[in-house]
């Protein structure tokens, strides 16, 4: 290739980021959702490349075989697969000198949780028997045990006691099972009864609040009528087809005493009956005046939930490498280590979701403690956490920001890395990385990402995910998102997903090495540049 044809291409490609930024800027001042392509520069081969050369394929390769094995069962919190992976990645860090940082002079810190799950489930409507998860939902973390049988239902309205409209007024149900529809009522032009706009009230958006509602007048249960039950189920699947897992002390919210059962249009058809009109005429009557109305109901309706609760353990896992002159300024790296089990004799072991994530941080934690036995300790300190019960709703981020080890205070950062080992559709080749959450507390981070890229790493940079109205909501999905809730800075490295993502065929031989050894030097990179720079990053943007 000769010389003008390269110094055209390169041109071309930074005529690329230039539309790529200008576009993203125009549909969304806020955050950067372009692709930085990089040059073709050879990478500079200093120091700090030497230190990255610690991150190996061949090794990473031996560390995520042994974690996306059969053995690991697939590496569901609170199982004996999850226990196996823990005493793993604790023994490799021990291999590497790591220092232990967890309870009793280990590496982990123990979080106590519940296991939730229907031991049996039974709903009979004038005797006919029901199915679970495809005429009705009940969710294990949002109602307990009930054994009920009741003659009638209680119609009533949207199930919302607010002061500006209050289906509750002049209403009988203590002891009572009540019907209700989802959302509140609006009228013809999309105008709430409670925020007299077009925008929703809070009844709209925290069911949490019906629940408590209902709880406070003495309700005995609450059946929704969902339109949407379809897609409830979809998204709800996996917490009533495996364990749910909730902390062992849990919150305000999760106490509540009423339980909740979501039905489809038509199972309200059947259990209406006749009364079908009038409750219909009843709901259209709040939505255009504001007035609720209540109708009971006779029926026959036997309800059996018995809900298991099990206690089970749970652990991050922790390693320190203390740095220097800022040693009590903390930079984290986090990736989750848990996946979503077995069904039967199936084991999902998650390699990319998210044993290449897990391998990736065991191996970026060894260049750091190498890199400190060496003499080229870090100026800050540098926090190494796996993260449990990711897949559970992100418990294991959740749990330490709330029972942080370190002060968050001086915590600068958050690196998270899930989902490390494989490409996606859009891309034919491993070198790039999905970039998630960089500008939006730090526009340092943002830049420094960019900076060490294009001076080392030369990775296609890809910040689709990172566009505010990403349908996907990558950013809120994985655990650098409880740091940021708490004002840390925090990036999400991210592959994408493929045809394998939660299923039994996300296996190791579809692992690309190569990939995770640049990702693994591009994230120590980071991480190095945070540690020692003179400054901690700014939190200048919201």
């Amino acid at each position: 290739m000769n010389t003008r044809m390269t110094s055209f291409k390169m041109i071309f490609r930074y005529l690329a980021v230039l539309i790529s930024l200008q576009t993203s800027l125009t549909s969304y001042a806020q955050y950067f959702s372009g692709v930085v392509i990089p040059d073709e520069l050879n990478p500079t081969l200093d120091s700090l490349h030497e230190m990255a050369q610690v991150i190996d394929s061949v090794d990473l390769k031996e560390i995520l075989y042994t974690l996306a094995s059969d053995s690991m069962e697939g590496r569901e919190l609170g199982t004996k697969g999850i226990e196996m992976a823990a005493g793993f990645i604790s023994s490799k860090l021990a291999q590497y000198g790591v220092r232990k940082i967890g309870d009793q002079n280990s590496y982990y810190q123990q979080i106590g949780l519940k296991w939730l799950s229907w031991h049996d489930l039974s709903i009979k409507i004038n005797g006919l028997l029901y199915r679970h998860l495809w005429d009705y939902l009940v969710i294990p973390t949002q109602s307990g045990s009930l054994q009920l049988d009741a003659n009638e239902v209680v119609y009533l309205g949207y199930g919302i006691d607010d002061p500006e409209y209050s289906d509750y007024k002049n209403a009988t149900v203590k002891n009572k099972v009540i019907l209700i529809y989802n959302g509140e009522p609006t009228d013809e032009h999309g105008i709430s009864k409670i925020t007299h706009d077009n925008s929703a009230s809070v009844w709209s958006s925290s069911f949490y609040l019906k629940q408590k509602a209902a709880a406070s007048h003495g309700v005995k249960m609450i059946i929704v009528i969902d339109d949407g039950l379809k897609k409830r189920i979809d998204e709800n699947r996996n917490s009533v087809l495996s364990p749910a897992i909730v902390f062992e002390k849990k919150d305000q919210e999760s106490e509540l005493s009423t339980p909740v059962m979501y039905i489809s249009s038509t199972m309200a058809v059947q259990l209406l009956g006749k009364k079908l009109t009038k409750v219909i005429a009843l709901r259209d009557r709040s939505k255009k005046s504001g007035k609720p109305g209540t109708l009971t109901v006779k029926t026959n309706l036997n309800v059996l939930m018995d809900r298991e609760e099990k206690t089970v353990r749970g652990q991050n896992i922790m390693a320190y490498i203390e740095g220097t002159d800022l040693k009590n300024e903390i930079v984290i790296l986090s990736a989750h280590y848990d996946h979503i089990g077995k069904r039967g004799s199936e084991v999902f072991n998650g390699a990319d979701d998210n044993a290449s994530g897990s391998s990736t941080l065991l191996q970026i934690s060894e260049a750091f403690q190498k890199a400190a036995q060496n003499g080229h300790r870090p100026r800050r300190s540098i926090l190494c956490l796996w993260m449990a019960g990711e897949e559970k709703g992100l418990l294991g981020s959740l749990y330490y920001v709330n029972n942080p080890r370190l002060d968050l205070n001086k915590t600068v950062v958050d690196i998270n890395m899930d989902m490390v080992g494989r490409i996606d559709d859009k891309y034919t080749d491993g070198n790039y990385i999905y970039v998630i959450g960089s500008d939006r507390l730090s526009s340092q981070l943002h830049e420094l990402n960019l900076n060490i890229n294009r001076k080392y790493s030369k990775l296609t940079l890809d910040f689709t995910y990172n566009d505010a109205n990403d349908p996907n909501r990558f950013y809120f999905r994985s655990d650098h998102y409880n740091f940021a809730e708490k004002g840390i800075p925090s990036i999400f490295f991210f592959n994408g997903t493929h045809e394998d993502y939660h299923r039994i065929t996300d296996d190791r031989e579809k692992i690309l090495f190569g990939k995770m050894e640049k990702i693994g030097k591009h994230i120590f990179y980071l991480a190095w540049a945070i540690a020692n720079q003179d400054e901690r990053l700014p939190v200048d943007r919201n």
